[in-house]
């Protein structure tokens, strides 16, 4: 069996202003009713795991693009393939160039100004700390489980843990290897180095991001005006309604709402932090988009 043709969507690359490469996927419907969405990952979860929600999208009508952001999934370079030492990008780079260039892509390939975006954890930061230019772009965000990062707002099953990652593996073995091999550990993901020390610095922070990097960071998320729909599970073992509204006060200038929703008010077992977009969430799915044209 062919490989690419196994995968849902289409093959696309993505060139980012410094010279980075980034692998996406287009998802296009029969017809085009609907406006173009982005759909942007959590972190280090790769857009493949997304298909199945973007293939639901693009049969609503509308046109869908997944990407990767450098260091993740299929926009490894087989220079990272064992190990992203060496690879001198972090959390801010991912917004403002990889994920900028993602919503400028996807608005050249739909002919549209503007989109939407739906976010999953970071991919809703990802929006928030990238640049106004980028931000004029985006015309709603789906938040799904995306909130503050503050460890001690956790809910407790990421907070028992977060001391082991924030405080011992994460400060020692980024610089051992280079990078942090959260794949081996089954924490997260395989990050660089310069996403996981920024990463750890906010999680570590009661104001999280925007706390540590105030210079940095609050303006971005003072410049965001997209209208934002956020969703909180009662069952996220991430984050609770207390991260998700810390995030939307974070935007002020982001008109929003917060809908706290129970895995029972849909007929489900249970979703947590990821499993909004598992196949068996699908009933999930028509909640979530109804907010977009």
């Amino acid at each position: 069996m062919n490989v690419e043709t196994a995968i849902p969507g289409q093959a696309m690359t993505i060139h980012t202003d410094d010279g980075g490469v980034l692998q996406a996927r287009l998802f296009e419907p029969q017809t085009p009713t609907h406006g173009p969405v982005l759909i942007a990952s959590a972190l280090g979860i790769a857009q493949t795991f997304y298909a199945p929600f973007a293939s639901w999208m693009a049969k609503r009508g509308h046109t869908v693009m997944t990407f990767d952001l450098r260091g993740i999934g299929v926009s490894r370079t087989e220079t990272y393939r064992r190990s992203l030492r060496g690879l001198n990008i972090d959390l801010l780079t991912w917004a403002r160039v990889d994920f900028a260039a993602a919503v400028s892509a996807l608005c050249m390939h739909a002919g549209r100004e503007r989109i939407s975006l739906v976010g999953h954890s970071l991919g809703v930061h990802n929006a928030g700390m990238t640049r106004t230019a980028t931000q004029s772009r985006i015309e709603k965000v789906i938040s799904v489980a995306a909130g503050s990062g503050y460890w001690r707002d956790w809910a407790s099953p990421s907070k028992l843990k977060a001391p082991l990652m924030l405080h011992l593996a994460g400060p020692l073995l980024t610089p051992l290897f280079g990078y942090f091999p959260g794949r081996r550990l089954r924490m997260v993901a395989d990050l660089p180095a310069p996403v996981m020390r920024q990463w750890t610095r906010w999680c570590r922070h009661p104001e999280f991001a925007w706390g540590s990097e105030p210079n940095e960071v609050a303006p971005s998320l003072i410049s965001a005006r997209f209208r934002v729909d956020a969703f909180s599970f009662t069952d996220d073992d991430a984050m609770t309604r207390s991260c998700t509204q810390k995030l939307l006060e974070a935007m002020p200038n982001a008109p929003s709402t917060l809908r706290v929703l129970a895995p029972g008010d849909v007929g489900l077992k249970a979703i947590g932090h990821i499993g909004a977009f598992r196949q068996n969430a699908a009933s999930l799915w028509p909640v979530l988009a109804e907010g977009l044209c």
